[in-house]
């Protein structure tokens, strides 16, 4: 990709850079350089890009993109030490001028035991961050992998799946690698432990065949994303090579770094210690999982605790990811706090203890390490057993602990099932949508080791059957289903989301205040909230249609509007559309349902659950205009009603009031009455205006204002006015 090149071969290609060498030139500002030129060959078709660094020093950036590239990856760094001086520039440039743009780092492994090259591939992980900042929006971050540092295969591999886990704790993004076929197959095994983590290929593969050449068994069946298939080629705006990729898709957007999620840091995986518990021997922490917010930053502190892992005390300057035992350690397990940061807050999580420290010279027991990752046998649907097995294993595992977590349909973040401790796990209602996968700890003499199976599919739904007419029974395992008798609305329900043969019943019912023939009545005998919800569907629902709710006791009220198709755990009821239109009702509860109309009478959303209430926000005055006295007020109400208004005298009798030039909250119209009278949709303030009769003596009245709800509650308010 940059620097002096071997190849190409038939089968890949490699590109090595002399990393610490300095440009001696800044870049120039932009300017108009010459023309593009495409030769006319399979592998240029797509959605094409390049890839640059140092080597093609100034570029001008406006010029390259009018020559039909449309993104482009630049080096960020290499090793620990080496950023790329044209970096920063390069983005900038490639940003302004509308180019998406990627950031990759060139691996430099190094490290001879399992501490010392986890140590490594987090040292360049947490450099390249620390430049590259991968911003939403931009490509998603690369890892450069074409030596090996003199690693062999486990070593290797172990390296590379180290730093790509390190960036998808850090950020919650998972990076490309950009390897050539030959160097996958023959220094990393032609794993596909890379593909099945969801990584995506960026292949480097020189010729002139209409596909590249895949190895991993074709990116664990993923294909490939990118694909550099010229180390060679001109474009106008860059003085000599440079390399050509090409994008297997028409959406770049499908592969780039979404917006940051925000919030606290949560747990996800407990730190874990990696190295032998010796006197002498590094030891090397990883941060463990952690989902929330992101980008996440971490700081350690190793701990030396009493025999048997308990009362553990702070180890003074032991504040790196890695540690090397002392004397002082002999005989005492260690521990490791890992203190995750986010804008949000900060949390902290505390690792397994390693064996006692055994002294330097000793022969330390070996941990166990995979040999093959876990498997997950079963169907991905609810109500489905899945069975783990839990791989193989170097180091004589003595026992084995289970944790099946759930991920994203992309597989991040991931998150431990409360309870999901066993080799087998039912799929639950909760897992539609994701995927999940199951976390094997191997144990033995030497400590323990834990790794990760491939994700499953995407869990579906269990098949919903035909929807039986007023009552059906729940039926262990299987979806259920029941309707009306008039077919207005269908509840379903998944298996686990009631207890096996439950009852469920949904009858139409009346109410004077809902839309026509849309009452129902729901039932399925539970007293306490079910753990998934059942899902209440209106089919033909009007487009503006007021949902609402009567629980046993109380009134009508309004739903809460759903964002996704999901009920939080702690809301008992809630309600969204699908994407023909259905409105979809979500409760763990039984109650009544009905829709309304908006803004009319009945709507629950200005309905209270108590009796109306009434205030006077300004005193009644009488203004004399001409010959007239007006009285006028101001009053406020907590919801629907009907408002009745009346002035009596002090002999309890009405005053006949015109209704002409009077108001309340509305003008009003018609033959003068001692009762006026107007029906207020909307709570809030309400001004009132009631003119006198000119023959009306001047004394003082009593103004009376009643206020009747939707459900017949009533308050009335009474007051003086001179």
């Amino acid at each position: 990709m940059d620097g002096d090149r071997i190849g190409p071969v038939s089968t890949g290609c490699t590109r090595l850079t002399q990393g610490g060498r300095a440009l001696g030139v800044v870049v120039a500002a932009l300017v108009v350089l010459g023309l593009l030129v495409v030769p006319a060959r399979a592998g240029a078709q797509g959605v094409s890009g390049i890839d640059v660094s140092n080597w093609q020093r100034q570029i001008d950036w406006l010029t390259v993109s009018g020559t039909g590239n449309s993104f482009v990856f630049a080096k960020a760094t290499e090793g620990t030490t080496f950023t790329d001086l044209t970096f920063a520039l390069n983005r900038s440039g490639a940003t302004l001028t509308g180019l998406r743009f990627g950031a990759y780092h060139f691996a430099r492994p190094s490290g001879s035991t399992d501490a010392t090259v986890v140590a490594s591939a987090v040292a360049q992980a947490e450099y390249f961050l620390s430049v590259a900042e991968p911003l939403p929006r931009g490509l998603l971050p690369a890892l450069d992998v074409e030596t090996t540092g003199g690693l062999p295969v486990p070593l290797l591999t172990l390296w590379v799946q180290t730093w790509l886990q390190h960036v998808v704790v850090r950020t919650g993004v998972k990076p490309i690698v950009y390897v050539s076929p030959s160097f996958w197959k023959t220094r990393l095994g032609d794993s596909p432990v890379a593909a099945l983590a969801g990584h995506r290929l960026w292949i480097a593969h020189w010729t002139k065949d209409a596909l590249p050449i895949l190895p991993g068994a074709g990116w664990g069946g993923l294909g490939w994303s990118f694909w550099q298939w010229s180390n060679c080629q001109k474009v106008a705006g860059i003085v000599g090579c440079v390399d050509a990729n090409r994008f297997n898709g028409t959406n770049l957007g499908t592969i780039t770094v979404p917006a940051y999620p925000s919030g606290p840091p949560v747990r996800a995986d407990a730190p874990t210690i990696l190295g032998s518990p010796q006197a002498g021997k590094l030891l090397a922490a990883r941060p463990g999982a952690w989902a929330g917010g992101k980008p996440v930053s971490f700081t350690y502190q190793w701990q030396r605790c009493q025999p048997g892992g308990n009362a553990c005390a702070a180890i003074a300057n032991a504040k790196l990811n890695t540690y090397t035992p002392t004397a002082a350690d002999i005989g005492r397990p260690l521990k490791v706090r890992v203190s995750a940061s986010t804008p949000a807050a900060t949390a902290s999580a505390v690792s397994a203890p390693t064996l006692a420290i055994a002294s330097a010279g000793t022969t330390a027991p070996t941990a166990p390490k995979p040999r093959t990752p876990p498997t997950i046998a079963g169907t991905p649907q609810v109500g489905q057993t899945l069975s783990g097995a839990v791989g193989t294993w170097t180091g004589s595992p003595t026992s084995f602990a289970y944790q099946w977590r759930r991920c994203l349909a992309d597989g991040t973040p991931c998150l431990a099932i409360d309870g999901a401790g066993r080799s087998t796990y039912l799929v639950s209602p909760g897992d539609i949508g994701a995927t999940l996968l199951l976390a094997v700890t191997a144990t033995g003499k030497g400590g323990a080791g834990t790794n990760t199976s491939a994700p499953t599919q995407i869990i579906a739904a269990a098949p919903i059957p035909t929807p039986a007419v007023g009552t059906t029974v729940s039926i262990p395992g299987q979806a259920g289903a029941v309707t009306t008798v008039s077919g207005v609305a269908t509840a379903t329900w998944q298996p686990g989301s009631l207890a096996n043969q439950t009852t469920v019943a949904l009858n139409n019912t009346t109410s004077r205040l809902s839309l026509q023939g849309t009452a129902v009545q729901l039932s399925f005998g539970s007293s306490t909230p079910l753990p998934w919800p059942i899902d209440l569907a209106y089919p033909a629902a009007p487009a503006d249609a007021v949902p609402g709710i009567l629980p046993i006791k109380g009134v009508w009220q309004p739903l809460a509007q759903l964002p996704t198709p999901t009920l939080p755990a702690n809301q008992q009821a809630g309600t969204y559309r699908d994407s023909t239109g259905a409105l979809h009702v979500l409760t763990r509860t039984p109650a009544r349902f009905a829709l309304f109309a908006p803004g009319k009478w009945g709507d629950p959303r200005y309905t209270t659950n108590a009796r109306p209430h009434l205030a006077i926000v300004t005193h009644p005055i009488t203004r004399n205009p001409g010959n007239r006295r007006i009285v006028t007020t101001r009053i406020t109400l907590d919801t629907q009603a009907h408002i009745y208004v009346s002035l009596t005298t002090k002999n309890n009798v009405k005053v006949l009031l015109p209704q002409a030039g009077a108001r309340i909250g509305w003008w009003l119209q018609g033959k003068p009455t001692k009762t006026l009278q107007a029906l207020q949709l909307r709570p809030g303030a309400i001004p009132l205006r009631l003119p006198l009769r000119a023959d009306q003596p001047r004394r003082a009245y009593t103004l009376r204002i009643t206020a009747i709800d939707p459900y017949g509650r009533k308050t009335t308010l009474t007051t003086n006015v001179k």
